[in-house]
């Protein structure tokens, strides 16, 4: 049976059943009514999207203040926190001071993490006055996640019970080839050390279950377009080269080494989704590179998972018109219009006296192909103060040297001819071939290069027509790390997160870098509700590094 605390009532006071005050000067106000029904009120919680109010999963007590004087007598059978498992009234005692109630925790009790609770509150509970609920009240409580390093420190998971149930997910991480390091065009190498640290604590940590990385682990892209992708003298004679010259590049590589020991540990599965940046990366080849992960592709160059019917991943590039395979223009190619916009862009890089803050996308506005490739170009030439003249953009100054098949060099001139001959007019085709699940125009699928919340609601959470509609829907590619909710904050039916970056932090445009998200689907842990965590990955005075939560959103899988 429940204990009950018994406190001195300092005073009491008593209230008129209905009090109405008129104005001195205007007898006709309005009366001021004075409730005459019990209200409760969770002062020390907040209230979210108007749906439940979130808790500390760490909390030892919830304060519940009623507007009125509890008659402690009536609490006993009248109150009661439960989960989906029933009541977990031998859990907790109730204290009762004044127009207070407390649920007061047992010292060997903690609430789950990521987890929904109910309060009860039944109409057999009574003011001193003998006033109720007027009807029984339902009161939802969710709790936030446990902080993914509560599983190093093992006695802070369930007294040290921890069981695999997370999804670490990272995106974007743009490792370049040894020129690229010594050249300094990579948007990859401050963040080396912290990556590979991360991938220690990644291998560490027993509640990750999976590591997923959410493609453009490798850049093959950023190479500047007067420099060959593919040289033999370097031993680069094509892309299974370029890809394992990555892998091999002396600030890489202490990276790979991490992964092929998290790989080879056997209790965390990585999986691999290819971005636009590593579109041409085979299975075969990341194989080679990386022995026992898993591929996850469903067309040349695209690839999704869910790791739960409710849950989706991808790069997100599927959608963004100058990023996505080009599998038509050229057949048997399929590199699309933003690797020349990327080459001009690595040609900046490698020219500057210091690092440029901007990304080479397009433009935010309603354009097409020809005046979103002109701005695209525009805007690099720009930032990097480039002379057009010299650039002389009708020349075949754009080495390629094989990649892809091209084994004649290019110009810009002439690439935004071959596209902008019938990219257009094919692009409801390519999305066929590309899988996309609700096709897209060309106007909008250009504004997602910046916008990759607009593509998640468009594929999966609005118009989504698979046989299970995610709840969550988690992109990389924008370097943009965010979760969002749709389609208000107000009772929410999906969510968008997005994985961000680990760019040198002078390459991403003021967006945070070193991010990543952890995703616990209810079907592992046995929650009613699929949880979604950002995180980002900072120095610590000691001179390591360690995890700290940005944002977090849960939503109820049903």
């Amino acid at each position: 049976m429940k204990k009950f605390i018994f406190p001195t009532v300092v005073a009491l006071f008593l209230i008129n059943l209905l009090t109405v005050q008129y104005s001195c000067n205007n007898k006709n106000d309005d009366p001021v009514i004075i409730p005459i029904e019990l209200e409760v009120s969770f002062p020390f919680l907040t209230l979210k999207h108007n749906q439940y109010y979130k808790i500390d999963h760490n909390s030892r007590a919830i304060e519940m203040v009623f507007n009125y004087l509890i008659d402690e007598g009536t609490v006993l059978g009248n109150i009661d926190l439960y989960d989906k498992n029933g009541s977990i009234s031998q859990h907790y005692d109730l204290l009762v001071d004044g127009k207070v109630v407390f649920i007061l925790f047992h010292d060997d009790f903690y609430l789950n993490g990521g987890w929904k609770y109910e309060i009860d509150i039944l109409r057999g509970l009574k003011s001193i006055e003998g006033y109720d609920m007027g009807e029984a009240v339902k009161v939802q409580l969710r709790t936030t996640a446990k902080h993914i390093s509560d599983a190093i420190n093992k006695g802070k998971w369930n007294n040290g019970n921890i069981t695999r149930t997370a999804v670490a997910c990272i995106s974007d991480i743009h490792c370049g080839d040894q020129r690229a390091n010594d050249g300094n065009y990579s948007w990859f190498g401050e963040n080396s050390a912290a990556l590979t640290s991360f991938m220690e604590y990644v291998k560490n940590n027993e509640n990750i279950k999976e590591l997923v990385i959410l493609g453009d682990l490798f850049d093959e892209w950023m190479v500047p377009y007067y420099l060959a992708p593919f040289d033999p003298s370097i031993g680069i004679s094509n892309s299974s080269d370029y890809f394992k010259a990555i892998s091999n590049a002396t600030l890489n590589k202490p990276v790979f080494d991490k992964i092929r020991e998290i790989i080879s540990a056997g209790e965390i599965d990585v999986l691999y989704v290819p971005g636009n940046h590593d579109m041409l990366i085979t299975q075969d080849i990341l194989e080679e590179i990386l022995p026992g992960i898993i591929w996850k592709s469903d067309a040349a160059g695209l690839g999704k998972y869910w790791p739960s019917d409710k849950i989706a991943m991808e790069h997100g590039h599927r959608y963004d018109f100058f990023n996505s395979p080009q599998p038509l223009v050229n057949e048997g190619q399929i590199l699309p219009p933003g690797y020349f916009i990327t080459r001009l862009y690595g040609s900046g890089l490698a020219s500057r006296t210091q690092k440029s803050i901007k990304d080479a996308t397009t433009s935010e506005s309603d354009i097409e192909f020809s005046a979103a490739w002109a701005l695209a170009t525009t805007y690099v030439i720009s930032d990097f103060k480039m002379n057009r003249d010299t650039l002389q953009m009708d020349s075949a100054k754009v080495v390629m040297s094989g990649i892809d098949g091209y084994t004649a060099n290019m110009s810009f001139d002439g690439a935004k001819e071959m596209y902008g001959a019938n990219i257009e007019s094919l692009w409801p085709q390519t999305q066929v071939v590309n899988k996309v699940p609700v096709p897209l125009d060309v106007l909008l699928a250009i504004v997602n290069g910046h916008y990759l919340y607009d593509a998640a609601l468009e594929e999966y959470i609005v118009d989504y027509s698979g046989p299970n509609q995610p709840k969550i829907v988690a992109f990389g590619h924008s370097h943009e790390p965010k979760i969002k909710v749709y389609p208000t904050e107000d009772y929410y039916t999906g969510i968008y997160a997005n994985s961000g970056s680990w760019l040198d932090a002078d390459q991403a445009n003021g967006k945070k870098v070193r991010t990543f998200l952890i995703i616990s689907p209810a079907t592992w842990t046995g929650s009613d509700l699929d949880v979604v965590s950002l995180y980002q990955y900072n120095s610590t005075p000691s001179g390591g590094y360690s995890p700290s939560l940005v944002s977090e959103e849960n939503i109820e899988n049903k």
